[in-house]
């Protein structure tokens, strides 16, 4: 029985209840394309590398019973892999008193050499993974939906690091917590944000500052490209190159066969090389900081999905994450520093 029915099986055999193992299996089954063996275990690697940063990131805030769910799920996936790969042969018996021996077996017949699930771009951001923490958890599943936990206001501390625009001495800051590969984050980056810069940040109004929350490897891979291989001052334009052309790189709802080649050719828009895009990607020290710097937003402001906009401290409601939402938010707050 191939992987597919074997997929298909599993699904059926899933009781409702079991809501965590359905969403797993259903989203290896739409990351599977045409649903061959290969694509279904290449969807099945993904997931668990997934999974196992998930697992780890879980760990690490000791949340201990998140951890051991994600492990489970990771169990289910690699005993869906055992459960369809080919068995071993036993030799037949040889024949006795074999006059000649069998003829050799036609070209047809000889397995083919089994192709790599990975592709070396695609292994290149695997090793990102390894290195970086995944820090969503439920949101990897749900990744368009913009709603946030409430927290109490927490001050913003700019960091060295950030990437910003405007006025640091402006008396509002919006901070903005989003994922390059999330398709939400790219609509407010090209609807919301245009009008928010023209008419509060290229004023002096409002002082913006971005950070990456990553939602998984290819959005740490982005992250690292655009810090490690680009000037700060063309950090934002790589950004809006990436946001405007999900649908060429972004894994998650589009056919990548070659996720790490397409980031690659989209940096090469911006004069990197496939050479430094590889290092850049790679780089353990900046993977690191990206990891910090989505743990610090979960541990701040409990952020788990994005785009989050957080402003003078307080986490923007759902509602409110909208340009009439904004402007009535910035206006009325800058009405009181007058």
């Amino acid at each position: 029985m191939g992987l597919k029915n074997r997929l298909d099986d599993a699904l059926l055999a899933t009781p409702p209840e079991n809501a965590k193992r359905l969403a797993t299996l259903e989203t290896v089954k739409a990351a599977s394309g045409r649903g061959t063996d290969a694509e279904i275990q290449s969807a099945i690697a993904a997931q668990i590398g997934e999974r196992e940063a998930k697992a780890g990131s879980f760990a690490a805030a000791g949340q201990s019973e998140l951890a051991k769910a994600e492990r489970a799920e990771i169990d289910a996936l690699r005993a869906l892999l055992r459960a369809g790969a080919p068995q071993p042969e036993r030799p037949a018996a040889a024949p006795p008193k074999a006059k000649k021996p069998a003829a050799a077996p036609a070209a047809t017949d000889i397995p083919a050499e089994p192709k790599p699930l990975l592709s070396k771009n695609q292994m290149i951001v695997g090793l990102a993974a390894v290195a970086l923490v995944v820090i969503a958890g439920y949101f990897l599943l749900h990744k368009s939906s913009n709603q946030a936990q409430t927290a109490s206001s927490t001050q913003i501390v700019v960091r060295p690091d950030d990437r910003t625009m405007g006025n640091p001495k402006a008396s509002v800051i919006l901070l903005e917590y989003a994922a390059p590969t999330c398709p939400h984050c790219a609509t407010v980056a090209q609807t919301i944000m245009p009008k928010v810069k023209k008419e509060y940040i290229d004023t002096g109004k409002v002082f913006y500052i971005f950070r990456t929350f990553p939602l998984g490897p290819t959005d740490g891979a982005v992250e690292a490209i655009a810090r490690k291989c680009l000037p700060a001052d063309k950090y934002f334009q790589f950004l809006d190159l990436m946001f405007r052309n999900q649908a060429k790189w972004d894994p998650d709802g589009y056919q990548i066969d070659d996720v790490g080649g397409a980031i690659k050719q989209m940096a090469r828009i911006m004069g990197v090389t496939p050479e430094d895009a590889d290092r850049c990607m790679t780089d353990p020290e900046e993977l690191n900081r990206i990891n910090q710097v989505g743990q610090d937003a979960v541990a701040r402001y409990n952020i788990h999905s994005t785009p989050t906009l957080i402003i003078n401290g307080t986490i923007v409601e759902g509602t409110e994450a909208t340009w009439p939402g904004l402007k009535a938010k910035f206006d009325s707050l800058l009405a009181t520093k007058k």
